[in-house]
């Protein structure tokens, strides 16, 4: 099989896996009867697990409604119905593997899809006329097919994640695609930065200190927690009252939580810092490994000459960069306070480690201000306001800018690795797969026999 084909087939195989979760809202209403019943029957069984007519009908709609079913040759329902059977297969291993997937992993994923599903719709009650069916109950049904699918997906990178490519296997790979396929890229942007946040000085921080002692105090005279909080409190939870509810021990901000710990239940702690701002809190209470708590944060504001000052440190490093007394990646590494960049050298980073990023990829207000620098220029500390509650001071580094080219070892090479691993991983999976249908019961209805999955 040629590259170009296999690389066709790898992203035909891929958008089928992702189109499976949809199956439950994506149900063609040809499939229901008047009675509201679904017109279905079992067309093929792996071990205890089934696959139905329906996911099969609606997966064929959702895949022949992309664009992309048009490069496919050959029948696509067999070709479905194929990776539908390995899909359960590696679901029966991760059974006999004892595979497990965190239960807030699965709430996270079901609540982004449903988020979708509403966006999608417009409203809930959208949904409720569309489909007859409430949140909660397609939440409820979501939520098994996408445990499987975060079961499948751990099981692969338990068998398959370990999977590495040599330098010579990536040369070897770039060898054997034709020049002319070699897939185009257009302009791309190597650029860093490091941040810095203004320090608060302690006068202001005193100011807020004393103004929550006070309000502990009219608590303590008999005042509501929650009202002097919904008054008061400037985080997320002051429409709860401050109500945090229960959260486990080592999950919270070491210093709130070392505070909220130290109290009984009911006890209101002393005004006292963390990282995200100054607070009072009360512990309502504790269980097990858990406790319960409302506070009250009021957050500092960097005066503008804290936000100076911090530039000012900025500008300072970047002399000492500029005369090469420390190298910017180490400069960003040890000062930064992006916690994005940092670990990258300071670097945005682009698709698989790479430090590349294509013009659209750079946010608009990054894009213009490097248009207008040199090269190997970095730029003197700027205050950057991400909204009224955020400012601090930046310096970008603007490494270099790569024209439009096919692909080439020497500007892609962590593409070219990329693909290399997805289809060595993608060869170890039809290999793990072609071993383990031999070890579990499949059988197909004789409408598809012309598939052959059972003899292959």
């Amino acid at each position: 099989m040629k590259f170009s084909e296999k690389q066709k087939k790898m992203k035909i195989t891929k958008y089928i896996a992702k189109s499976f979760v949809l199956l439950l809202v994506g149900l063609p209403m040809s499939l229901w009867a008047q009675n509201g019943q679904v017109v279905d029957q079992i067309v093929a069984k792996v071990d205890d697990k089934i696959i139905l007519k329906s996911e099969l009908e609606g997966a064929y709609i959702q895949f022949v409604s992309n664009p992309e079913a048009l490069q496919f040759e050959g029948d696509a329902r067999c070709f479905i119905l194929q990776n539908m059977i390995m899909s359960k297969v590696m679901l029966v291993q991760a059974d006999l593997d004892s595979v497990q997937v965190d239960p807030s992993r699965v709430d996270y994923d079901v609540q982004s899809r449903v988020q979708q599903i509403i966006q999608r719709f417009g409203s809930e009650e959208a949904i409720l006329k569309a489909y007859g069916k409430s949140i909660d109950q397609i939440m409820s049904e979501l939520r098994p097919d996408i445990e499987n699918q975060l079961l499948i997906q751990q099981q692969e990178e338990n068998v398959f994640g370990g999977v590495e490519v040599s330098p010579n296997e990536v040369r070897q790979l770039y060898k054997n695609i034709p020049k002319d396929s070699l897939p185009l890229y257009s302009t791309e942007y190597e650029v860093g930065m490091i941040t810095k946040n203004p320090e608060v000085n302690e006068e202001v921080k005193n100011e807020l200190k004393a103004k929550l002692r006070k309000i502990r105090e009219r608590i303590l005279a008999g005042e509501s927690f929650e009202i002097q909080a919904t008054l008061n409190s400037q985080g997320p939870s002051s429409s709860q009252g401050g109500n945090l509810g229960f959260h486990q021990r080592g999950s919270m901000d070491p210093a709130f939580e070392a505070a909220a710990l130290s109290l009984k239940p009911g006890e209101i702690s002393e005004p006292f810092e963390t990282s995200f701002g100054i607070h009072i809190v009360q512990l309502i209470a504790k269980r097990g490994n858990e406790y319960d708590s409302r506070h009250i944060i009021l957050i500092p504001k960097p005066t503008e000459q804290d936000l100076q000052e911090a530039a000012d440190r900025l500008n300072n490093l970047r002399e000492d960069i500029k005369e090469n007394k420390i190298e910017f990646g180490q400069a960003a590494r040890l000062y930064s306070d992006d916690e994005m960049t940092k670990s990258n050298g300071g670097f945005l980073a682009g698709q698989f480690g790479s430090i590349k990023i294509p013009a659209d990829g750079l946010p608009p207000e990054l894009f213009f201000e490097i248009d207008e620098m040199e090269e190997g220029e970095i730029s003197k500390a700027k205050i950057v306001e991400d909204d009224p509650e955020n400012k601090y001071a930046r310096i970008l580094y603007f490494k270099r800018r790569i024209a439009p080219h096919r692909a080439n070892l020497s500007d892609d090479y962590e593409k070219l690795k990329a693909a290399t691993t997805q289809m060595k991983k993608q060869k170890k999976k039809q290999e793990y797969l072609q071993e383990k249908m031999k070890e579990v019961y499949i059988e197909v209805i004789p409408d598809y026999n012309r598939c052959n999955i059972v003899s292959n």
